[in-house]
């Protein structure tokens, strides 16, 4: 159908910390960057992936932070600041994924600080949202992750005071030694346990489910704040100084291309900058599909624009089909026999044929429509041969690989900020707002 994209394009030159993904300007030092340097500078900790495949944790620190990714970052103030892989589409995952962490590293829920990540395929595994499988993709990788840094931590007390580790215990982001009744924060201990080896993940013990402290209980999503006032959070919140704003049309009929349009007219409206054809890609029903281009300076100026746009569509062989369409082949199915059985217990044709009562029934529906209240868009930087998308998709690998093969560059010349999604219910698996 005919819809509205709200694609901007614009050269990000000042730092904003919307949704926790980092937004760099060209040389520019990134404030998440900027945290993880000063994290380490001031004593810190940070745990990046790697923590699970052993290494020495100090390097693997060091990594982590020149490539801004880490897991858990503890800083002397005893704060926690556990990373959410996943994008964000309204189910709680970053609020869940973090939890996880939280509950094995036995920290204490009030000081753990939530931050997005942005696609990273080197440190992170599975970063989509689909099919609601988060929970059991990440949770035993989630758990060993705090399992790790707990193990780090109590290793660094067991130095401190000469004790055994097996002395120790934890709760609430304190270690705890009964015997003399020394204690020390998480914070306290960050920098000595970021000098030490990572644990053997395979040597690592996880808690018992009845010692649940954090999973289990009820935590509010950990953007409810932001969301409840307004804060910019979402993929149509990114605003940078400068960028553009497009709007783009497509045919009402799937598949459907452009035969013309009064591309004329709609470059004399205010404030547009460009209006053009866009072909569309390789497949007429995915991917980057035939339309027109609208850009302005404002969003208002190109929706104003767009009012003025009239387009002449070839709209293919998708333009035969209709719901009746489809609703007379439904009906011409089911008078069939069955194409397919899943399982079959006893003889149902015989148990029908002697019922004393044939009850029959038919049931139809119209097709879902997957329409998110947050319009699709996405925000595009390209400049030198490299590309910066924030976008609110739910398959940004995906979405990454596409881009780059549209433009002819290569994956690692781009990168992809999460915004968090306002819904998405399948409709965000597909990335033709990213392409366009």
């Amino acid at each position: 159908m005919s819809h509205t994209d709200s694609l901007r394009n614009a050269p990000p030159t000042t730092e904003t910390e919307t949704t926790g993904a980092t937004r760099r300007g060209t040389g520019a030092l990134s404030r998440r960057h900027f945290l993880s340097v000063t994290a380490l500078a001031g004593g810190g900790l940070l745990l990046g992936g790697r923590f699970l495949r052993g290494g020495n944790a100090a390097h693997a620190a060091v990594d982590a932070e020149s490539t801004l990714n880490a897991f858990i970052r503890i800083t002397p103030d005893n704060l926690v600041t556990i990373v959410a892989q996943n994008p964000e589409i309204g189910q709680g995952v970053k609020t869940m994924l973090p939890m996880i962490v939280a509950e094995e590293l036995d920290a204490s829920w009030d000081q753990v600080r939530v931050e997005q990540a942005g696609l990273d395929t080197d440190r992170y595994k599975a970063q989509f949202a689909g099919g609601s499988r988060a929970t059991p993709t990440h949770y035993e990788p989630m758990r060993r992750m705090g399992a790790a840094g707990r193990a780090m931590l109590i290793a660094a007390a067991a130095q401190k005071w000469g004790v055994p580790a097996t002395e120790l215990t934890t709760r609430a982001g304190v270690v705890h030694h009964q015997a003399s009744g020394k204690s020390a924060t998480y914070g306290e201990l960050a920098t000595a346990a970021a000098a030490l080896d990572a644990p053997d993940p395979a040597t690592l013990q996880l808690k018992d489910p009845k010692d649940f402290v954090i999973l289990g209980t009820r935590k509010p999503g950990v953007d409810n704040f932001a969301i409840t006032t307004g804060k910019p959070l979402f993929g149509i919140d990114v605003t940078v100084p400068g960028m553009k704003y497009a709007v783009f049309e497509k045919c009402p009929v799937f598949g459907g291309k452009v035969k013309s349009a009064n591309l004329d007219a709609v470059r004399q409206s205010p404030g547009v900058t460009h209006a053009f054809v866009v072909e569309g890609g390789e497949s007429p029903m995915f991917g980057l599909m035939s339309g027109v281009a609208i850009v302005a300076d404002t969003w208002w100026a190109a929706s104003h624009a767009r009012r003025k746009l009239e387009v002449v569509w070839d709209e293919g062989p998708t333009a035969s089909q209709s719901s009746e369409g489809f609703a007379q082949q439904a009906q011409a199915l089911a008078a069939q026999p069955p194409h397919r059985s899943s399982r079959a217990d006893g003889d149902v044709d015989a148990a029908l044929a002697a019922a004393a009562q044939v009850v029959e029934a038919q049931y139809t529906y119209p097709f879902l429509a997957h329409a998110p209240l947050e319009p699709q868009n996405c925000t595009a930087h390209f400049a030198n041969g490299k590309l910066e998308l924030w976008a609110p998709t739910q398959t940004p690998q995906g979405a990454r690989g596409e881009v780059a093969k549209l433009l002819g560059i290569a994956d690692t010349d781009v990168t992809l900020h999460l915004t968090r999604m306002g819904g998405g219910f399948g409709r965000r698996l597909y990335n033709d707002p990213v392409l366009e």
